[in-house]
């Protein structure tokens, strides 16, 4: 019991990381509206931005917040085996699991 607390405060605690990191570099770069998919976390509809992979963010960021997003992505994609990508709801700001036809979302936690 005291085993699985501690890997639930070393996810939250990464999790947390990577949405200070995405709030503090303004992302996502590129604005998609994903029209339909509500918000587990705060239920609000149309908010929801799939974020970029981070080998499409060469380039726009430097290059030690890049290597911090990639690992914080791998590690928290890897939590979950049959999900595709993170988004990040721009009202509540909590970052979420996509699917890869970006028609769903759910939390990471």
């Amino acid at each position: 019991m005291l085993l699985k607390m501690q890997r639930m405060n070393i996810l939250l605690e990464k999790i947390e990381k990577f949405k200070n990191l995405v709030m503090n570099l303004g992302l996502p770069v590129e604005d998609i509206v994903l029209f339909g998919v509500l918000c587990p976390y705060c239920g609000k509809n149309d908010r929801i931005r799939p974020l970029e992979q981070p080998g499409n963010l060469k380039g726009e960021l430097e290059e030690v917040e890049l290597t911090d997003y990639q690992e914080l992505w791998i590690e928290l994609l890897n939590s979950e085996v049959e999900n595709n990508g993170l988004a990040v709801c721009k009202f509540c700001q909590n970052v979420t699991f996509i699917n890869s036809d970006l028609s769903a979302v759910k939390p990471l936690y």
